[in-house]
């Protein structure tokens, strides 16, 4: 439920990590195994950040 929420950007990986009794490390190298990306940002958004530098 954790790894949904932070997919969804309702929790911070720190919150998440933390509703999961586990360290903020441990639970984002775990996303991965269950197909979550630990980046979280959409194509616009990187578009956005790409087309600042």
């Amino acid at each position: 439920m954790a790894a949904k929420l932070f997919e969804l950007g309702c929790l911070s990986s720190g919150q998440a990590a933390e509703l999961c009794d586990m360290p903020r490390v441990d639970f984002l190298r775990s996303l991965g195994s269950i197909g979550v990306s630990m980046i979280q940002t959409d194509i616009d958004d990187l578009r956005e950040k790409l087309s600042r530098e």
